[in-house]
């Protein structure tokens, strides 16, 4: 469908960007640097060479690839023309990767320096939904030959009269078909909408703060609901984005000193590699720059808030709780305001056993529901803690391959159960308690016990 202006869609930013940032640098990426002009000319240029080639709305374009301002101009592209975008993890084995494509039937598969083997293994096990492969970054013309590889440059289609703003939508509003790993452990596909994408940037820039004066560092891969939503809640805000390839800590405080960055999202393996490292340094200049940190996929223990309060000293540290499902955070709960110089009034300070400061006989305190948040738990036999369940306009359309007779309706009774166990405080602050299933995290990725050979 085209034309439906009501409607919300992600490339309504690109006008934003394209009047108050036309001049003023958008994307930072290795040697390339792009302002507002030059980053949406890319967009569409783009998307005329995917209509041109014969993308239709509702089809599947699969994207494995490091973070870079390619990666972005492919999201709103594919978007732009009422494709689906479903990003792929660069570290998954190939064997994750084809049944993954399996499930989702991309119709284009874009990939990046990180998954080249993917190449010869996919001619081997011919996935029949692809019809066309594409390299974003440049290579030997004998390799684009060999397997039949177009680049972008092959398909974008320059114009003096670029395409107008007349966006189109896939089925039921779907944008983003984001993996995570469900109750098996297997990477299962969510439908995200442009409406829950939008308002949970919303939600984002009105609780972190983000403005168009931020310089905003990638630190978590795009593939991922987190670097996704906050990449949607800069571009449509009109920041300033830094992308590094992948995260490690010497590539992203080199990047945050280089280019006065202002903001940044962490889990607790990418604070804990931050902090070792700049607490080697003998200068640092990144404290004085960095103003807002959102961190997710773990509670920060009080030594990191410590540390964090200390090194990053003008920032704002925010903590998040969300999920894959619920189009990222459902709370959010500040952990230290440099303005107050003061933690969380729920932060306890640890005894000199070490005890967690956060840790109460109730559980972790995750803070408050996003405005647009619906939360209510499911009480067991206790009365007052059980099953965290949400609704609202931010949760997924549905699984990918779940029939829409089952699938959630954001504007109906329907509540996604998160999994999680928990209780709601006086207050309105969501305490968690645990999982239902078994599931564990490394590096704010999901580890299942059975994957642990």
């Amino acid at each position: 469908m085209a034309n439906k202006y009501s409607e919300p869609h992600i490339c309504q930013c690109l006008s934003g960007l394209l009047t108050s940032r036309r001049y003023l640098p958008v994307t930072i990426s290795g040697h390339r640097r792009k302002n507002g002009e030059q980053f949406v000319e890319e967009v569409l240029a783009l998307a005329e060479g995917l209509l041109q080639l014969g993308l239709k709305p509702g089809h599947v374009v699969a994207i494995a690839a490091y973070n870079s301002d390619w990666y972005l101009e492919w999201l709103l592209a594919i978007a732009f023309v009422g494709g689906i975008a479903a990003p792929l993890n660069y570290r998954w084995s190939f064997e994750e990767a084809r049944l993954a494509m399996i499930s989702v039937k991309p119709v284009m598969l874009v990939i990046d320096e990180s998954c080249y083997t993917w190449y010869s293994k996919l001619h081997k096990n011919n996935t029949l939904s692809l019809r066309w492969y594409v390299l974003l970054d440049s290579t030997s013309p004998d390799f684009t030959r060999e397997w039949n590889v177009l680049t972008p440059e092959m398909i974008k289609r320059h114009s003096t009269n670029p395409l107008p703003f007349v966006y189109s939508w896939a089925p039921e509003g779907a944008v983003i078909i984001c993996f995570t790993s469900g109750t098996t452990g297997k990477p299962k596909g969510v439908i995200l909408s442009h409406g829950a994408l939008i308002i949970q940037s919303l939600a984002k820039i009105a609780i972190v703060g983000y403005s168009e004066d931020d310089v905003y560092l990638h630190t978590a891969p795009l593939g991922h609901i987190g670097g996704l939503s906050s990449a949607l809640a800069m571009l449509m805000v009109g920041g300033c984005h830094v992308l590094i390839p992948k995260f490690d800590a010497k590539s992203a405080v080199d990047a945050i000193e280089q280019h006065s960055v202002t903001s940044l999202i962490t889990v607790p393996a990418i604070m804990a590699s931050l902090i070792s490292l700049v607490r080697s340094k003998k200068t640092w200049k990144g404290g004085e720059t960095v103003k807002r940190i959102l961190n997710g996929g773990g509670s920060l223990s009080f030594e990191f808030i410590k540390d964090s309060s200390i090194f990053f000293h003008k920032a704002k540290l925010i903590s998040a709780y969300g999920m894959t499902e619920a189009c990222s955070s459902l709370t959010f709960l500040t952990l230290y305001d440099p303005l107050h110089k003061t933690t969380s009034q729920h932060l306890q300070i640890p005894d000199e056993s070490g005890s967690n400061f956060i840790h109460q006989p109730q559980g972790v305190c995750v803070g408050k529901a996003a405005p647009h948040v619906e939360l209510k738990i499911c009480a067991d036999d206790s009365g007052h803690r059980g099953r965290i369940l949400t609704r609202g306009p931010h949760i997924m359309l549905r699984y990918w391959d779940q029939s829409l007779v089952k699938a959630l309706n954001p504007r109906s009774e329907a509540w996604l159960d998160t999994g999680d166990i928990g209780s709601i405080d006086d207050d309105g602050n969501l305490w968690l308690l645990g999982r239902t299933n078994g599931r564990i995290k490394s590096g704010g990725e999901n580890i299942y016990p059975e994957e642990v050979v």
